[in-house]
């Protein structure tokens, strides 16, 4: 948290105070920041239960526990540049773009999301606030474990997670079986620790995350030509506000400009050491 602190108290110094000034009306008008994550897609978000609180876990809205994860940290950041009270809520996936345009619920969706072409049609996107690569993550004892091109899984059964970029690629493992999508990251890797799936894709800072925690899987990262054929709008992921709100748009973007890639990357490790 402590690093996370001077990290916005020197943004704050960079913008000027963004918060203060009067070019924003839309931005200053607000006290507090509403944003949504699923809170259970660790590193980017996960749960913390109040009884295993620790000093970098921020109070979920509505409940008795706390939220951790590179995207609560950024929330963070945000808040602080902006000079709002920050609230955090847990939406389902599924939940979170209607929770943004149709009941106005949340302010923004900081929750590792693509910047599609599809969901900009709905949302604003920012500039990204993290990059990343697919892998495959299975067992270490599969008999795919040694696979050296998303070609070598002819038969696998390969399961992604619903309405996600995880389940679009699968269709380019050609000669594996596409399974039905399933609802979030947390049930998948349970239904693989229990030989129902041979392996899903995930970004490598989520796999790392898994295996942190499951010392049965293990994943596999590509090598160029050999992996998944995914756009720039698939690898990186951005926050997600109303379109509406281009003051606050501009705002963010701002914010995002400070951060550079190397203070993603050490925000991005911590997280993955401090996940449960």
């Amino acid at each position: 948290m402590k690093k996370v602190l001077l990290m916005a108290i020197a943004i704050l110094s960079t913008l000027g105070i963004i918060a203060c000034q009067d070019t924003n009306q839309e931005a200053t008008e607000r006290e507090t920041l509403i944003v949504g994550m699923e809170a259970a897609y660790a590193p980017f978000n996960w749960t913390v239960s109040e009884s295993n609180r620790y000093e970098d876990a921020y109070p979920l809205d509505g409940t008795n526990n706390y939220v951790d994860g590179y995207d609560v940290q950024i929330a963070i950041l945000i808040a602080e540049a902006l000079n709002m009270d920050l609230v955090i809520k847990a939406v389902e996936w599924d939940g979170l773009i209607p929770s943004l345009n149709n009941t106005q619920e949340i302010d923004l969706i900081i929750a590792g999301m693509s910047p599609t072409a599809n969901r900009a049609q709905t949302v604003n996107f920012t500039s990204a606030y993290y990059s990343s690569t697919h892998v495959v993550v299975l067992k270490s004892d599969s008999i795919y474990s040694d696979a050296e091109s998303i070609l070598d899984f002819e038969g696998a059964s390969m399961v992604g997670q619903l309405s996600t970029i995880y389940d679009d690629v699968i269709v380019q493992m050609t000669g594996a079986n596409h399974e039905n999508p399933l609802a979030d990251v947390p049930t998948i890797i349970t239904a693989i620790n229990n030989d129902i799936y041979d392996g899903t894709i995930l970004e490598l800072p989520v796999a790392l995350a898994v295996i942190e925690t499951n010392p049965d899987l293990t994943y596999i990262e590509f090598t160029e030509g050999n992996g998944f054929n995914v756009s720039f709008e698939d690898k990186d992921v951005s926050i997600a506000l109303r379109q509406s709100d281009t003051d606050l748009l501009q705002q963010i973007n701002t914010i995002l400009e400070t951060l550079s890639i190397e203070q993603g990357e050490n925000i991005m490790a911590d997280a993955i050491n401090r996940q449960p």
